[in-house]
């Protein structure tokens, strides 16, 4: 189908969402909203408010339901910034933790362990259908991010040595994705070692590699959606946490009892919730999410169901803080 609608003005916008059933109060604010945030941005936002299709399998109609109002739409969207902007910040101490834990378990085989197949998990150099392996499109991509950086460290290691940087240097140029590449790439005793003393373990109490490699994808996923300014609230996740994973981790148990909480960002939440306790357990985390989710879903008319979290979320234990004082039996 060729694209034939037009390019609207701003008060021809505000004029179609009027059209449309929105309650819109102010327009020169209107205006100014949709040339702050943009018309089609807006729009991930307000199509929850739009009327249910006719049918099954139908796309939701263009008229909006009533009582719906562009403030309830900003303030949606509003809670959907602040929401990215913690779980940015929360996901960088994951991050920077995870590569140094990672560069230097590996960094214990040799100072270059990590531009040695041998001392890596053969399934790294496996070959796909296209020629080539994971370790090869790896390190054509660490090759670039050296080339491109600008760092001070690079460059002095150019100029004093060959250029090669040993694992805990060249860890530092890593993007999330290429950490996540490389610990997945660690041979199993690394990874389960790494993973054990985060807390995330298997049936029989000993670290459990594959589970973290899963959560890392994932946190990288999430991380690209908020730093690309993506609609996170009620995400339908395409990398999830797998649940298999989490049988041996009492506190993390329930997720894998709803499809919900895996398939919405209520799974990633928690996998951050449960790492930052051993990482950076002063962090505020649960008390600035919980303000979040408060005052930013009751303003916009949303329900907590709408990103997977199970009604009674706050009584787990996985969310209890030292300041709770209240007296609860465990669950999760």
């Amino acid at each position: 189908m060729t694209y034939l609608k037009p390019h609207l003005t701003y008060g021809r916008q505000v004029e179609l969402l009027q059209a449309r059933g929105m309650e819109i109060r102010r327009t020169a604010e209107a205006e100014a909203a949709l040339m702050r945030v943009g018309y089609y941005r807006l729009s991930g936002y307000w199509y929850p408010y739009r009327k249910a299709a006719v049918s099954p399998g139908l796309p939701r109609g263009d008229e909006f339901r009533a009582g719906t109002s562009l403030d309830r739409v900003l303030a949606l969207y509003e809670l959907d910034r602040r929401l990215k902007l913690l779980v940015l910040d929360c996901i960088e101490h994951i991050e920077v933790s995870l590569r140094v834990r990672t560069a230097y378990t590996i960094g214990r085989r040799g100072a270059f362990a990590h531009l040695d197949p041998r001392e890596l998990d053969g399934r790294l150099s496996e070959k796909g259908k296209d020629g080539k392996s994971r370790y090869a499109t790896w390190l054509s991509r660490i090759a670039e991010a050296q080339r491109r950086s600008t760092e001070d460290f690079v460059q002095h290691f150019k100029d004093k040595y060959d250029g090669v940087l040993p694992v805990w240097v060249a860890s530092e140029i890593m993007d999330f994705g290429l950490l996540s590449t490389l610990y997945s790439g660690a041979k199993r005793s690394d990874r389960d070692e790494i993973a054990r003393e985060l807390g995330v373990v298997d049936g029989r109490g000993g670290g459990n590699g594959s589970a973290l490699a899963n959560w890392m994808r994932v946190l990288n996923y999430i991380r690209n959606v908020c730093a690309h300014h993506s609609r996170l609230w009620n995400r339908n996740m395409t990398v999830q946490v797998a649940s298999r994973n989490l049988a041996a981790m009492p506190e993390l148990k329930h997720i894998g009892r709803s499809e919900a909480a895996t398939s919405r960002v209520y799974s990633a939440l928690s996998i951050i919730r449960f790492l930052l306790r051993g990482i950076s357990p002063e962090y505020p985390y649960p008390e600035r999410l919980r303000e979040i989710l408060d005052s930013g879903l009751e303003t916009a008319g949303r329900s907590i169901g709408e990103m997977g979290f199970p009604d009674e979320w706050k009584d787990f234990t996985l969310w209890k803080t030292c300041g709770d004082v209240r007296t609860v039996g465990l669950k999760g």
